[in-house]
């Protein structure tokens, strides 16, 4: 399968990753503001819940070029799969393992979209890539100091998190050489919605739906499904917001840009999030968590750099060789006019 026909434009891709980083850590923080109390995920659900509703509203008033219908259901389909996946596999891990370990292993995924690119793509990343996303993971380690890192099924977890991650990075890629965002953000709410209400066969109590032998409704057991609170209300649709409009740039940036030459940017999310905890909590930000920050960026900057191609290697050397025949040339057309005029010169010499 060839890598997908997207855009070149590689400074659009990074401000629109970057963007989209910024948006995603403030859904994270939301998210910390939502959960006092509720099952994660019921969280999810409703946060899912909000996202359809907000892109239901979304395409009513604004659809996307070519409305909503598409060709490419079942990749739809799998993106949200592979996200969910992702989501429900780093919750596993956080249940399991310690935090900083868990989201060090979580945020291999960079890591893991060359290697797909070229398993599904045949596409070989550049060196800079292979490069930058290894020095961004290490600016990572530095902010998150993980301890150490052993073998066990919540590592297992948050390595399948990133897996999922990295794999639906790749579904995101190629529907960004057909579909416009706003469809593909249509598409994952409404899937994301289905798979998030899964989980809840076995979580809520569905004792509430049942009639009571005198056919009565069972108004006791009604409010087992745990809905949001007044106070969650508001986070919990800050969630859906900034998730959706962080998704949102996330396509946008693999259609603007190669995605693995952009995706790297998506480790300033954790840098975004520790600022916001220092601005939010006051958590401290020490100066390994400074050091580490500059090593993310230094090494996303890094992996979207371009290398040059044959083409243009040749093009440059033909034109520098041009260059030279062309300065030697008039050169030599120099030396000869001077020495046409030497002999000219003692000829009106002797004649004067």
């Amino acid at each position: 399968m060839a890598a997908p026909q997207t855009g070149s434009n590689i400074a659009l891709g990074t401000g629109y990753m970057i963007l989209a980083a910024l948006l995603l850590a403030l859904g994270a923080t939301s998210a910390r503001f939502a959960a006092g109390g509720m099952n994660v995920f019921t969280l999810v659900f409703w946060s899912n819940l909000g996202m359809f509703i907000l892109m239901g509203a979304w395409v009513c008033f604004r659809p996307p070029a070519g409305g909503i219908g598409t060709k490419r259901l079942p990749q739809h389909l799998l993106r949200s799969v592979f996200t969910y996946a992702a989501l429900v596999t780093y919750f596993y891990a956080l249940a399991r393992i310690p935090f900083a370990n868990a989201v060090i292993l979580q945020s291999m995924g960079p890591l893991f979209v060359p290697i797909l690119a070229l398993i599904v793509y045949r596409r070989l990343s550049d060196r800079y890539v292979w490069l930058g996303v290894l020095i961004s993971f290490a600016g990572v380690a530095m902010i998150v100091r993980p301890g150490e890192v052993g073998i066990s099924l919540g590592d297992a977890a948050a390595v399948l998190a990133a897996l999922g991650g990295a794999a639906a990075a790749l579904v995101i890629w190629s529907l960004s050489s057909t579909e416009p965002p706003v469809r593909q953000m249509f598409y994952f709410s409404f899937f994301a919605l289905l798979l998030s209400a899964i989980p809840l066969v076995w979580i809520w109590d569905w004792a509430w739906i049942l009639l009571e032998w005198n056919w009565a409704w069972n108004w006791d057991s009604a409010w087992a499904w745990d809905p949001p609170q007044a106070a969650q209300v508001i986070p919990i649709l800050c969630i859906a917001a900034f998730t959706i409009v962080g998704q949102y740039f996330y396509a946008k940036a693999f259609a603007a840009a190669p995605g693995d030459k952009v995706n790297t940017w998506s480790y300033m999310t954790i840098v975004f999030a520790a600022i916001i905890g220092f601005i939010a909590w006051d958590e401290p930000i020490l100066a390994m968590t400074a050091l580490g920050a500059l090593l993310v960026a230094g090494g996303a900057h890094l992996a979207t750099r371009e290398r040059q191609s044959a083409g243009q290697t040749e093009s440059t050397g033909q034109t520098e060789s041009a260059g030279q025949m062309e300065s030697t040339g008039q050169l030599e057309s120099g030396d000869q006019t001077d020495l046409a005029g030497q002999r000219e010169n003692p000829a009106k010499a002797e004649k004067a």
